[in-house]
């Protein structure tokens, strides 16, 4: 039960549409309807401006802490609940209640969440995300790419077959999102061509 609540409560706490409230707040646009489309910190930096941006990515970031935060507060023993707690928490990002399931790629609160539980396989992402882009100066392809890798780091670095599942878990939620904008993105520019 508690486990259940646990993972209701993320998934509500990773649908609070942090891009879609600032980009209203800031210029009264619907952050789905300008520039991607999509509901996240790339978009309100391009669409909206570096504050609302900023304050986007920030707490997006932060709702992928509080999520761990929240499993660790919940009185869940299990070394499984803060990686379901941020899964949730990233489905709720991607999958938004509030917005009629249109939300974000959830990479901010993935990595609010995966600083709070392995600070170094983290760092260990970012920099594969950054030899990836080096060699292929391709951001979709190297953002897959690491989504891929995910379930490896955390599973090898953190000695752990719970992580490597949740990690799995996780690199596709991710890894769904950035395919699908690589998408929007191809189409985008065989519309400009033509």
């Amino acid at each position: 039960m508690k486990l259940a609540l646990l993972a209701l409560g993320s998934y509500l706490l990773g649908s609070i549409p942090f891009a879609y409230i600032f980009a209203r707040l800031f210029k009264g646009v619907d952050i789905r309807r300008v520039g991607s489309g999509n509901v996240g910190t790339v978009n309100v930096f391009k669409s909206v401006g570096i504050i609302p941006g900023a304050l986007t990515g920030i707490a997006d970031f932060g709702k992928g802490m509080l999520a761990v935060m929240l499993a660790r507060f919940s009185s869940c023993d299990m070394p499984s609940a803060a990686l379901l707690a941020v899964l949730c928490a990233m489905i709720g990002h991607n999958w938004p209640i509030w917005l009629s399931f249109e939300g974000g790629g959830g990479l901010a609160t993935f990595g609010g969440g995966l600083i709070m539980l392995s600070a170094s396989s983290a760092l260990l992402l970012l920099g594969l995300w950054g030899a990836s882009y080096a060699f292929t100066r391709h951001k979709y392809l190297s953002s897959v790419f690491t989504c891929f890798s995910i379930p490896v780091c955390l599973g090898i670095y953190e000695g752990s077959w719970t992580y490597f599942i949740f990690g799995f878990s996780m690199g596709l939620t991710l890894a769904f999102k950035q395919i699908l904008a690589w998408i929007r993105y191809g189409r985008a520019q065989v519309g400009e061509v033509s």
